[in-house]
């Protein structure tokens, strides 16, 4: 595909965190710009889109008609991301879509049964620089074999939802906090420890304002034999908290910038890292991938693993019972 010399994005949906998706390469970034948003309330998103500088398509077939037009991200609500990708496939455009990616794994292989497009997902805490360096952490072997993963991911998600609102939908978002937070936690246990291939979990509501519960807990196993437990309440002070514990020492992040990696001595190294805007950095590396200059960090097998747990994890609710979620086809 020949693009312009900026990557020309369009956006499909302009609420809270599309802007913030907007405004991180707007006039910021050197190869990624947004030029169009489709909205189906163009009076809603009329002043926002003329102070970002966008101009306002009626729905996504007219953004993929256009040919100036590089690439498409997806902002909107959980349960429409399936038709959006299929939409960007069979037009064969790039598209990036926020998490969850879809909502089951048959609608996510059916979306993209539709083409060979590049398809991604925007799990942006892949682009935190701590991240990166536990991940390097554990392919240098610094670590060790991997053996366990802990992970927090927690906030006050009820002081934030109304009902109506459809983020406190339970059908858009499942198991309490876990499409909202969660799923980050998902796609970082499988960087680390590779494709997941059960899980068990248990979910309680608490808070009954909204319809979502409020604390959800899972114990994933991994392929290769690890082991992973995921907490996520939307009910409480926030926390972010990963803790990789291998044959060598381990690993523990908290929040987004502060690692401190710990031998089987004792010893231990602390890092501090500058506050970075991952927003940029992951649709800069969207763009690049659409330029042919560098691969996307995320693969199309590990969204497709991620959503399977994602999945997986109300499967178990539902039956109170440990499912499997192993996938034997790969796109």
């Amino acid at each position: 595909m020949a693009v312009s010399s900026k990557t020309n994005l369009a956006i499909v949906g302009l609420g809270r965190w599309g802007e913030v998706l907007v405004r991180s390469v707007q006039g910021k970034s050197a190869t990624t710009g947004f030029g169009a948003v489709v909205s189906r309330s163009p009076d809603r998103v009329g002043a926002m889109a003329r102070d970002l500088g966008l101009v306002v398509l009626p729905d996504l077939s007219a953004a993929l008609l256009d040919p100036a037009i590089d690439g498409i991200v997806v902002t909107t609500p959980h349960s429409s991301h399936a038709a959006a990708i299929a939409a960007c496939r069979s037009a064969g455009r790039p598209v990036l879509v926020e998490k969850p990616f879809t909502l089951t794994r048959a609608s996510a292989d059916a979306a993209i049964e539709h083409g060979s497009s590049m398809v991604f997902a925007a799990h942006n805490r892949r682009f935190l620089p701590a991240v990166k360096a536990i991940l390097d952490a554990v392919r240098d072997g610094v670590l060790g074999d991997l053996l366990h993963i802990e992970a927090n991911f927690s906030g006050n998600m009820v002081g934030r939802y109304k009902q109506g609102m459809w983020r406190a939908d339970d059908k858009e978002s499942p198991a309490g906090g876990l499409a909202g937070s969660g799923i980050h936690m998902i796609d970082l246990i499988i960087a680390l420890a590779g494709p997941v291939e059960s899980v068990h979990a248990q979910s309680s509501r608490r808070v009954v304002a909204l319809s979502i519960d409020d604390t959800m807990t899972a114990t994933l196993r991994m392929e290769s034999g690890a082991s992973a437990v995921l907490s996520c309440v939307t009910a409480t002070a926030s926390c972010f908290r990963l803790e990789v514990f291998g044959t060598n020492g381990s690993a523990e992040l908290r929040g987004v910038e502060q690692l401190t990696i710990t031998a089987l001595d004792g010893s231990s190294r602390s890092s501090n890292f500058t506050p970075t805007d991952i927003e940029r950095l992951e649709l800069e590396a969207f763009s690049d991938a659409i330029r042919g200059t560098a691969e996307f960090p995320i693969t199309l097998e590990e969204v497709l693993n991620g959503v399977s747990v994602f999945e997986g994890i109300s499967r178990s609710l539902d039956c109170g019972r440990t499912v499997s979620v192993r996938r034997s086809d790969t796109p």
